[in-house]
């Protein structure tokens, strides 16, 4: 298996570098971004200009302002990120979406095999960039008073209720955001949504064992289980061999990194 930087004991969050340029994506490697959320004033006004209308018509939708500026940061850094990748221009970016609504690159040639997948939560943002391979990301903030025996009896399978309902105390909220976010990345991989069923596989939810696939997986599918910061745990899917996966911080080069 190749080598993960950035990660030690998958238990403890992992160490994002800071970049000073977008490294080279190889088709072996996997980058893992990081950003904060919400965004200084500057940055968001620059982030802003990236959106196309839809976008922006969309972040307008949001009721509450710190909903709709969390939304037009992390889209804004997503595509910030993938402009560099491409050597365009962060607003000039087109996607298009999928039938279960996951996103991709209407590009010519050079962006054909770029693969990428966002998630947010709280204060902070992770986006995965691949080339030729799908990849699915998720992150969650820890929430001491998330009803998680309730969801996961609605939507975890028989083993993982079995599993949850062995962990004490407040090791039952940590496994059950394990578990949610290994399920979504999954789906979100997949870019099938509804129609694949969270209780059809298993994934491991107990937080003293790494992340793996335990039932109605295809092998071509691998799981990285990580603590993106203290209180987001967070996993990584993607297919094909094993991947050099990097873990990048984005902050430090907001909003200079869309200047081109």
């Amino acid at each position: 298996m190749l080598q993960m930087p950035g990660i030690r004991d998958w238990r403890e969050p992992v160490e994002w570098s800071r970049p000073q340029t977008v490294p080279i994506l190889g088709t072996d490697d996997i980058h893992l971004w990081r950003g904060h959320l919400p965004v200084e004033e500057s940055a968001r006004k620059v982030l802003l200009s990236y959106l196309s209308d839809e976008e922006r018509e969309r972040a307008a939708r949001y009721r509450f302002e710190h909903d709709r500026d969390r939304y037009v940061a992390a889209r804004g850094m997503l595509r910030a990120i993938l402009a560099q990748y491409l050597d365009d221009r962060p607003e000039r970016l087109r996607f298009r979406y999928e039938q279960a609504g996951k996103p991709a690159l209407l590009t010519g040639r050079r962006g054909a095999s770029l693969e990428f997948n966002l998630s947010h939560s709280g204060e902070l943002a992770v986006f995965a960039v691949a080339r030729g391979r799908r990849v699915g990301v998720d992150v969650e903030k820890l929430k001491s008073d998330f009803p998680a025996e309730d969801v996961a009896e609605r939507f975890f399978s028989s083993n993982e209720r079995a599993s949850l309902r062995s962990l004490a105390g407040d090791l039952k909220q940590e496994g059950f955001f394990h578990c949610w976010t290994r399920k979504e990345a999954y789906v979100k991989a997949c870019g099938a949504g509804l129609q694949v069923a969270l209780d059809d596989f298993d994934v491991t939810l107990d937080p003293a064992l790494p992340a793996r696939f335990t039932r109605g997986i295809d092998p071509s599918w691998r799981l990285l289980g990580f603590i993106a910061e203290r209180g987001y745990p967070a996993a990584l899917v993607y297919d094909g061999e094993s991947a050099n996966v990097r873990f990048l911080c984005v902050d430090h080069m907001l909003p200079k990194i869309g200047a081109g």
